[in-house]
This record gives structure tokens, sequence and C-alpha cells, in this order.
């Protein structure tokens, strides 16, 4: 069975859940009401583009606030004394982010939390960042998430120096406070966007087309942290929640009949799978969580599909042709999360249409070639023999509470792993529950071999992916499960950091392991 990198390889896990039964303008934009969780009131109006900081001469500087959204009783980040505009990094391979987060969050009352059970940090106006998908340090000042910590009124200074061989791609940045990341991030919308300049120079067609950065969001107070439940219309049911491009409302897009664009997305909402699709017209996918699809050896540089499947936290960067009509709707379909998942019906994201006036369908651009050489790395070389093999176990029970190999995340665990630099290790990633969960492991992306022990016809690298859920066969329940390579070869990965499921309720309720690699 073919199954490629994020369309037909993702399927696999599709078809196993549906057996079973989810650089713009520099100036800010200017505010506008809000709805729920700070969504732009921006039916039918033109997809907004966030600010964008630059690096200048190597780093590129900004300083963000988190402080309190009254108008939803949600935390949300100030840049430039504007709520919930938040800017875009865009840097080169061997950059710095200079980054300070103040903390001016309320103690009294806290940020207003949907009900459910909290973990052992229990308040909800402590303040990090993780820097998402990095091959960069995870020691002070850098991407710290286990030490680094500020309280309201404390400024934390964060230094992430970017590897000069760094793969050129999308990537992101968001708090990372265990117990109150999915509030945080998911419900409310803390997040934003980092660009690692140079995909263009190894696909040169790209640099010819508008290039659109879209940040998925599912903000608000919905039903996300609640008891398990049958999961049996995941195709209608609501979750309350507003689902928005860079927060604006179901907006345009204007794109010409046969035009080519740019779209780089990421999905930075808390539980939400996106099935990605645009009606009467295929995708052309060419990365995949900030890495082209050709950074392993022997996988082509593109692939067409009819839809894109996109877990929380993963990102992906493709073409998409402007329709012959003029018009067309840019979805996400209904995705099967399991009997016990999360619903994720089809919502529409965006209206494409034609500009106005009389506009010439576009000659068709010449196909994507490759160019200049991705930067050369250990992802871009065959791997050696795994020097390691371990089982890994995501469980729950109905509390809810969520494990990995039968322990619930703790701030005073010992790392549950302990790594050799220099190696790679071959995990066997299980799923014995009736829901999907979505692998993410900090500092690394690995390598997806088998879905369900059904090998991957190009194998690609990957930092967030989903395990399927567990499913029925002969009467018997038989788990979901992933195979992969994990690469630990980068000396910059030397100390302690976390793998956990990247839906953000089951990681705050337990779904997390610290690991060490010395």
């Amino acid at each position: 069975m073919k199954a490629s990198r994020l369309g037909l390889a993702i399927a696999l896990a599709w078809l196993v859940a549906c057996s079973g039964r989810g650089s713009g303008p520099s100036n800010p934009l200017p505010q506008a009401p809000f709805a729920i969780g700070g969504a732009r009131e921006s039916l039918h109006t033109e997809l907004p583009e966030p600010p964008v900081v630059r690096s200048v001469d190597g780093v590129a500087r900004l300083s963000l606030v988190a402080t309190e959204n009254y108008s939803t009783g949600q935390p949300t980040f100030a840049y430039k004394g504007k709520l919930q505009v938040i800017p875009t990094i865009v840097i080169n391979p061997g950059d710095s982010i200079d980054v300070k987060v103040t903390d001016q969050l309320p103690t009294e009352p806290p940020p207003r939390m949907p009900p459910g059970p909290m973990t052992d940090m229990g308040t909800a106006d402590d303040m990090n960042l993780h820097f998402h998908g990095f091959g960069s340090s995870p020691k002070k000042p850098g991407d710290d998430v286990l030490t680094t910590l500020a309280l309201p009124g404390q400024t934390l200074h964060y230094v992430v120096h970017v590897p000069s061989n760094q793969e050129p791609g999308l990537y992101w940045y968001h708090p990372h406070v265990h117990g109150e990341t999915s509030f945080q991030v998911g419900e409310s919308g803390m997040s934003g966007a980092i660009i690692v300049e140079g995909l263009e120079r190894h696909l040169p067609r790209l640099s010819k087309m508008k290039q659109r950065l879209i940040v998925v969001r599912a903000t608000g107070i919905g039903d996300d942290v609640q008891p398990q439940h049958s999961n049996t219309s995941p195709c209608t049911t609501k979750d309350h929640l507003t689902v928005s491009l860079n927060d604006a409302v179901r907006p345009n897009i204007t794109i010409a009949p046969g035009e080519k664009q740019f779209f780089r997305l990421l999905n930075a909402t808390g539980h939400k799978t996106l099935r990605l699709s645009v009606e009467g017209e295929k995708l052309e996918l060419v990365a995949i969580d900030g890495f082209a699809l050709d950074t392993y050896p022997g996988t082509p540089p593109t692939e067409m599909e009819s839809t894109l499947i996109v877990p929380p936290a993963s990102r992906a960067e493709f073409v998409v042709t402007g329709p012959a009509s003029g018009h067309a709707q840019f979805r996400t379909l209904c995705y099967n999360t399991g009997p016990n998942g999360d619903p994720d019906p089809e919502i529409l994201l965006a209206n494409l249409n034609a500009p106005q006036g009389r506009v010439r369908a576009s000659l068709l651009p010449e196909p994507l070639v490759v160019g200049s050489p991705l930067p050369r790395n250990a992802y871009t070389t065959q791997l050696p023999p795994p020097a390691t093999k371990r089982v890994v176990i995501f469980s729950e029970n109905s509390k809810p509470k969520f494990f990995i190999n039968g322990q619930a995340y703790s701030t005073k665990a010992k790392p549950m792993f302990v790594v050799h630099v220099g190696t790679v290790e071959e995990w066997h990633v299980v799923n014995v529950t009736q829901e999907v969960h979505d692998f993410h492991i900090h500092q690394l992306h690995f390598l997806v071999q088998k879905i369900n022990g059904v090998p991957v016809s190009h194998p690609f690298w990957a930092d967030s992916f989903l395990i399927p859920h567990r499913s029925t066969s002969g009467g018997k329940g038989v788990p979901g499960s992933l195979d992969l390579l994990m690469d630990f070869r980068d000396p910059l990965i030397r100390g302690e950091f976390l793998f956990h499921c990247h839906i953000l309720d089951h990681e705050d309720q337990g779904m997390m392991a610290k690991i060490e690699a010395i």
C-alpha cells in the first residue's frame, strides 16, 4: 500500500479511525471587535496578515506581554500594545531569536478557565515559551520549558540559537506551562509562527508565488476538557469553539483562476485534526513540520493530494491553484478521531474568490523543480542502525487521566528514558485507547516508517504525528501503532526535554514524560 507524507500516509490512520465505528507587512493589525476567544468578526473580509519581525544582523528581537483579554476573560499576548496581534518571526538558518516575555496576568481573579481537572501546576497565571520544531538546545536561556517559568510580574529573556543547517520551513512558538497549556494555547490562542527562510531557494518557483501564512486557531471555552464520551456523531457535534484563520472568521482569500499561491499553514488548535480540502482542486504538498518532503533521501520533492490531514501542532506547506470558476471553498472535512475522541466536524475555513473585475485565467506556471540543495545535516543522510529499541504505550482511564507507559506526568519525576547523543533509536509507539493521540517530541524530528504495521513507501520526517486509535478485528481490540526512528545524533540537544501527546488537554492531564540526552 502506498502512503505519502501528510496525505496518503495519514490516510491509513483515517481509514483505521473510520473502521473503528480529527511574508506580510511590518505594521501591527488594527484593533477589531472580538468574538469568543479573541477571533475577529471578519466574515468575507480579506485574510489578514500578522505583523512580521525579521532578523537584523542575525538576530530577531521582540517583546511580548502575557496579559488578560478583558473582553473574554482569557489570557492573550500583547505586541506593541495590541492584544491578540501576535507577530511572525522570520529568520535565516544560523540566526538567533531574542525574546522578552513579561507576565502581567492577574492573580486575583485568575483568567477564566473551562471546567475540568487540573494537574500539579494548578494555576492559570504562569508563563513561559516553547520554540516548537527547532533542533536547538533545551537549556537556558534557550528552549527550556522544564525550569524556565515566569510568575506574574516577572520577565523571561530567551535567546534561541537556530542551527546554521536548520531545515528551512514553518515552525512556531507558544506557552508550555504544565496544566495550563490547553487553556493558554488552545482555548486562548497564545501562539505565533516562525519561518526559517530558504525553501524558495530549494524550490525556486515558490518565490514567484504569493505567500499566505495561515495560523488556524480554535478559541473560546469549549467542551474539550470533559469526561470521556461516546463520539457517535463526529461530523455533526459542535464543541463551541470559534475556528479562525489569523484570528479572522471565514475570511476571503483572493486568488485568480489558475494562479498558484503558496500556503504555509500552522494547526495551532488545542485538539482539532484538520483535513484540508479546496473543492475541485488538488493540493501540491512541499513540506511537513518545517522539513521539505525530499529532506529524507529518495522522497520526491512534491506530492499531489486531494486532502491534507494536519494534526494539532503540525504544519503543512503546499501550493493551491485558483479555481477555474473563480470561486471555491477552503474547508476542513470531517475527521473521525475514534469513539472516545473529540468531534472534528466539517468546517468552512475561508472562501477562495477571484479578484473583482474582469480577470483572465493565469498562465499555467512551470512545475516545481529542485534548485539549490537543502542544508546538509543528519536529516538529509541515511540513518545508521538503531542502537536501542523501545516500546511507548499511550493509555488512559475514565477519570479522565492520561498516561505514557502507565505513568502520569509529574514535574518532580525523573526522565522516563535516558538516551545517548550520537545514536538513533527505534520506538514502537502504541495507542491502546479508543481515540487518536498526537505524538510529539521536543528538540528533534522523527522518521515515520510504519503506521499500524504498514510500511510507508517514502519515509518522512515529522515532529507531531497521529497515533491511530484501537480498532476491532475478529472481535478483538487491536491497538494502533507507529514505528519511528528517533534521531539523537545532534550534540545540541544534550539535556532534559519532553515528549507528549499534543492534544493539549491530554498533555495537561498526564500524557507527557521527560527524556534526557547525555
